[in-house]
């Protein structure tokens, strides 16, 4: 590590790296609630979904959740660490629009699925992953990156809205 990044990495107080794992848990709990939304439709096939519209729905909500993922991820590994810190340094790609595009690029392709495998428990199982993510992951990493960035940070919160 080079030592302008120790040293930023020694001005801020959450160790660098905890809100990449706060995320990572929270996409654990994504992929939980495919699995459990699939287990619980072969138990008790419920069809709420009929129709090839529901299909074609959930195929574009799949491909524009997809899309906004890649485009969340593609503009936060382009970021240099080096750069002045100031609110520039948030608003690029998605991040301008929401501050939290990967969650809802992951809540918009899993209610996607739902709607094109006909699975009523995905849909209900993302709904309330969504309530946990925002309740307790996003809440954990707004003050994790209060925290970091301080006033900057605050600044954005301000600026820019949370995910739905």
């Amino acid at each position: 590590m080079d030592k302008d990044n120790q040293n930023l990495n020694k001005e801020n107080k959450a160790p660098a790296g905890v809100v990449h794992v706060l995320l990572s848990n929270s996409y654990i709990i994504f992929f939980f609630s495919v699995v459990l939304g699939v287990i619980f439709d072969a138990l008790f096939p419920i069809r709420v979904f009929n129709g090839i519209a529901y299909e074609y729905i959930g195929l574009l909500m799949i491909i524009v959740g997809s899309y906004i993922v890649y485009w969340a991820q593609s503009a936060t590994s382009t970021t240099n660490l080096t750069d002045k810190r100031d609110i520039n340094f948030f608003l690029k790609g998605p991040y301008k629009y929401t501050r939290n595009p990967t969650n809802f690029g992951l809540t918009l392709t899993v209610l996607g699925l739902g709607f094109l495998i006909n699975s009523l428990f995905v849909v209900i199982f993302i709904l309330i992953v969504y309530a946990i993510s925002k309740l307790i992951f996003i809440k954990k990493q707004d003050v994790i990156l209060e925290e970091k960035y301080g006033d900057i940070f605050r600044e954005y919160k301000r600026t820019v809205k949370d995910w739905l």
